[in-house]
Parts: structure tokens; C-alpha cells; sequence
């Protein structure tokens, strides 16, 4: 393998970085050799890692973020929000954050730069040792961890945090920033929101809609409440023992007010509503709209 200095890289911004052990999923990764900081997006239900997140990957290295930014590396995370349960989705999650992250497998982020050749193709049988390079331009220790969730990611989130609660995991140490979460139930939204309203036609679609996996699972209340009720008194419990030490017990939340599609849980105290937002729009900023970028920037920064 070569070695990671002689990785030719851009003086500035992030390169896009394909992982071939997680389909869909990628990363923007600073060219800088002083990354301590790691950001992971999770989509919601039916969304995606790159159209959920929308001007995210465009505007982290404009002129007005590059300072911000530029010392993080931030990872798109792509599951099967539709046609698998929450807790598949969750496992996925956390094997990613286990490969990727906390212990990262350098073969993660190797890239071959060998050429395909005519003989290759034809001479498949021998097997010749590849010529790859590092796509980091120095190996990563995360100091600090951002999960930032939307929707149904907030759910796959939070269950990830539930499901290892018990013991000194890396997850626990993680900050979470989570735009409109599914924690409270979940509807459909815009056309579909509106046919759901139609007696007849409401019925029909949410036959369909059951059929998804991640559907019934949004609509389970008991299993929304049992995510709630193990993380919210482990919480209590740390801050009645002022134990600082797992901040992903707690989270900073915004929610959209002309959101029709989640039903609001305020009882994190770190939580915002944005004015003129909706359930999809809520996550996405954009040059007239930079609400998202800003209050994650500035929870970067301030760690």
C-alpha cells in the first residue's frame, strides 16, 4: 500500500470517498492531517445519504464554513429505511460506526489505482496484489463524535444509544443533533399526508404503507416508548450522579413548525423550533436557509 503521504490531496475542503462494504454510503473527507472530529448524517424514512442532507455536501466548503468544517471529516450513512425494522437498521448503524469510526478497518478507506487491463480480465486466476492508496491523509483518532439524525434516523439513533447502554460504549461519548426525530410517532407527509386524510383512500394507503417494515415500526408506540424510557432514566440517573461523561443520553433537537409529520416530544431540554419549516425542508440547508449548518457548526466548534 502507499504510504498516506503520498496521497495527493487538495490544500483544502474534502473529497468524496466511496465505501464499497456499505452500498450508498460515503464520506467528504478533510484533506487535513489534524481531523479530530468525526460527523455522521442518518436519513429518515425513504430518504437517502445524499438527498436527505441536500446542500450539506456543497455548502461545508464554501467560503463562510470552510474554518468550521474543515478540521471534521463527515460521513453520509445509507440504510434500508423502508423495507427493514428499526433494529436491522440499527445494527447496520452500529457495525458501521464500529468499522468506520471507533475502530476503524483501514481497508474502509483503501482506493486501488491499478488500471484494468485487457490481460486482467483474461487472466483472472492470477492473483496479483493491487496497488491502492489511503484515502486519509493520516490515520484518524476521533476525539469527538456528532450523530446527526432526521426523522427516522433520529429513532435509529437513539435505539443505538438503548441497545448499549450497559457498559463504556464509544456511542455513549457521542454528541446528537436530531432535526424533527420520529421519537414520538410518525405519519405520512405532503400528498401522501393528504391522501391519508380521505376516508376511503386513507385506508388503502396505509394497507400500503404497513407493508414496510419501518413503517409499522414508526407506528409502534411501545417500541418508541421502551427507546424513550431506558434512555431517559439512564439520563436522569447520570445527572442525579452529575456524570458528564455520556452526553448521547441527551440530545439537541429542532423541530419544524409547520411539521404534520412527527408528533414534537420536548422533553430534552436542548431544543429548538425553526420558523417556516416543514418535515422535509427542516434538515436541508441552502443558500437562503442556513439554520441546519449553523447550529451544527456551532456545536463543533464549541467542543
Amino acid at each position: 500500500m502507499v504510504s498516506p503521504e503520498q496521497f495527493d490531496v487538495e490544500d483544502f475542503g474534502h473529497h468524496y470517498h466511496y465505501f464499497e462494504q456499505f452500498e450508498g454510503s460515503f464520506a467528504l473527507l478533510s484533506s487535513l492531517e489534524t481531523v479530530q472530529t468525526a460527523i455522521i448524517f442518518v436519513h429518515g424514512f425513504g430518504g437517502d445519504a445524499l438527498g436527505t442532507w441536500n446542500e450539506f455536501h456543497m455548502m461545508v466548503d464554501d467560503i463562510d464554513w470552510t474554518s468550521r468544517f474543515s478540521e471534521s471529516d463527515l460521513f453520509f450513512f445509507q440504510y434500508r429505511s423502508v423495507w427493514e425494522r428499526i433494529q436491522s437498521s440499527t445494527d447496520r448503524l452500529l457495525r458501521f460506526l464500529d468499522k468506520v469510526i471507533f475502530q476503524p478497518d483501514m481497508s474502509n478507506f483503501t482506493v486501488s489505482i491499478d488500471a484494468l487491463r485487457v490481460e486482467d480480465a483474461v487472466q483472472a486466476d492470477q492473483e496479483e496484489p493491487l496497488n491502492t492508496i489511503s484515502a486519509l491523509p493520516a490515520v484518524r483518532q476521533y476525539h469527538q463524535v456528532f450523530l446527526v439524525g432526521h426523522s427516522e434516523g433520529g429513532v435509529v439513533i437513539r435505539n443505538g444509544v438503548k441497545d448499549r447502554l450497559n457498559g463504556n460504549s464509544p456511542i455513549l461519548r457521542c454528541q446528537l443533533v436530531l432535526f424533527a426525530p420520529a421519537i414520538g410517532g410518525y405519519a405520512p407527509a405532503g400528498f401522501l399526508g393528504t391522501l391519508a386524510n380521505w376516508p376511503f383512500l386513507g385506508t388503502v394507503l396505509d394497507a400500503v404503507l404497513q407493508a414496510a417494515p419501518a413503517y409499522q415500526d414508526l407506528r409502534d408506540n411501545d417500541l418508541l416508548k421502551e427507546i424513550r424510557r431506558k434512555t431517559e432514566r439512564k439520563d436522569r440517573e447520570a445527572s442525579k450522579a452529575k456524570d458528564k461523561s455520556k452526553p448521547a443520553l441527551g440530545a439537541y433537537i429542532v423541530w419544524g413548525r409547520k411539521d404534520r409529520v412527527v408528533k414534537p416530544r420536548k422533553y430534552d431540554q436542548d431544543s429548538e423550533d425553526f420558523e417556516d419549516c416543514n418535515h422535509v425542508e427542516v434538515c436541508k440547508p441552502r443558500s437562503s436557509y442556513c439554520n441546519p449548518l449553523v447550529r451544527l457548526s456551532e456545536r463543533v466548534q464549541s467542543k
